[in-house]
């Protein structure tokens, strides 16, 4: 490392040092304005060490983990995730990481110290949902941190979660259910066409469609001549600016789905009735535009989206409403199961007891694989169970008998 000088300028101090020379000839920082020979020596000091690790504010070996999980976060995230996952990101750091293990050196972390920080979430009962975040959190940043050569592994490579079978481990859970046939009946006789909350529980119900999916659809969403909706965005929660902003769907799933006719029918009935609304109500017939932000504003700043879930003066229906709709159909229907995606859930249990193919489901329902469909949505139901039963019952009779007089051979054999 090269010696850093301190000079006097006029009344001010400045500081310069040797970088590595440019076709043969030496090149020198420098920079003034310093009070004192000290102050310029400090500030030469940390230009210096930046310097020799190419920019980075920090010395890869000593810094905390604390500190690079800021850096990761700036480096990283910001720059490949979608604002949501960055917000949730930094929430479950700021809350959970940081306070248990932000203290560390990030070169000081092990498998044994990251593995307890895992078991004492799961004593704690934090949701096994959780559990995978936080894993994911630690095992991305740490992936980076050896790709970029500030460690030589990563500690979280053998960090398992509890097995789901520890019976002691009761992981705090709320798993959506497939909302059986008269529970449907119920919750729609309660939120009937012309409810607030109507339309969007429909198309969660018969689309497959997630919350933020379900509240974000537009007029130009919907084909009416070929029966489809185009799912294009989700509606999120910008916390920090205190708006609803418009993203692509998870994984940024774009698809175009069938629907049924019943179906479009409504949502052509509600499409007058907006009409006749924004007829009768005039210029204050509420708006809705998306500006350069993605945010969702009344403003008339940017490009104008016709959102379906809104109400008569045209003010946008948020998913927010969902709180008070659940609360109702726990309370006063008595169905404490009920969540909003369990219609999603609902809606892949239907279509496969209906023999839908597997892969025509995770299209429909946006899924990055098959697996997460085959492993979360697909409840057993009494129809499966019974087409089940009937296979079972066909299997196992031998050609040269006839099924339909088993009952005849039974009371020949008493």
């Amino acid at each position: 490392m090269g010696k850093i000088h301190a000079r006097k300028r006029g009344s001010y101090w400045e500081y310069s040092f040797e970088t590595a020379s440019i076709k043969g000839q030496r090149k020198r920082v420098c920079k003034s304005g310093f009070r004192t020979k000290a102050d310029a020596l400090a500030a030469g000091t940390k230009a210096q060490s930046e310097y020799n690790d190419a920019g980075l504010y920090f010395t890869p070996s000593e810094i905390s983990f604390s500190d690079y999980l800021d850096f990761w976060m700036e480096s990283y995230c910001m720059f490949n995730l979608k604002d949501f996952t960055i917000r949730s990101y930094q929430k479950r750091i700021d809350y959970h990481i940081r306070p248990a293990l932000g203290m560390y050196k990030l070169k000081a972390l092990t498998p044994i110290v990251l593995q307890q920080f895992i078991n004492n979430k799961a004593k704690q009962r934090y949701s096994r949902n959780t559990l995978d975040t936080l894993k994911g959190i630690l095992s991305g940043s740490l992936r980076y941190a050896v790709k970029h050569e500030m460690i030589r592994y990563s500690p979280m490579t053998n960090v398992t979660l509890p097995s789901p079978r520890n019976e002691k481990l009761k992981l705090r859970t709320s798993p959506h259910v497939y909302i059986p046939p008269h529970w449907i009946k119920k919750i729609f006789e309660r939120f009937p066409e012309g409810s607030t909350v109507h339309i969007p529980m429909m198309i969660a119900y018969k689309g497959g469609l997630r919350l933020g999916e379900a509240f974000a659809c537009s007029w130009d969403d919907i084909d009416f001549k070929n029966n489809t909706l185009r799912v294009a965005r989700q509606v999120q929660w910008d916390d920090p600016n205190k708006t609803w902003y418009i993203s692509l769907p998870k994984y940024d799933s774009i698809r175009t789905i069938d629907m049924d006719q019943e179906f479009m029918d409504l949502l052509y009935r509600e499409k007058v009735r907006q009409k006749k609304s924004e007829a009768n109500y005039d210029e204050f017939y509420t708006q809705h535009y998306i500006n350069e932000d993605n945010q969702l504003n009344t403003n008339g700043v940017g490009k104008e989206i016709r959102l379906i879930a809104v109400r008569e003066n045209g003010t946008f229906i948020n998913p927010r409403c969902m709180q008070h709709t659940s609360g109702v159909i726990h309370h006063k229907l008595g169905y404490k199961d009920f969540d909003f995606h369990s219609f999603r859930h609902t809606h892949a249990s239907m279509l496969a007891e209906n023999d839908v193919p597997a892969k025509y489901l995770q299209v429909r329902l946006g899924h990055q694989n098959l697996e997460v469909t085959m492993r979360y949505y697909l409840h057993l139901t009494e129809k499966m169970q019974e087409k089940g039963l009937d296979i079972l019952n066909r299997m196992y009779v031998s050609e040269d008998e006839n099924p339909d007089n088993i009952e005849d051979k039974i009371d020949d054999d008493e």
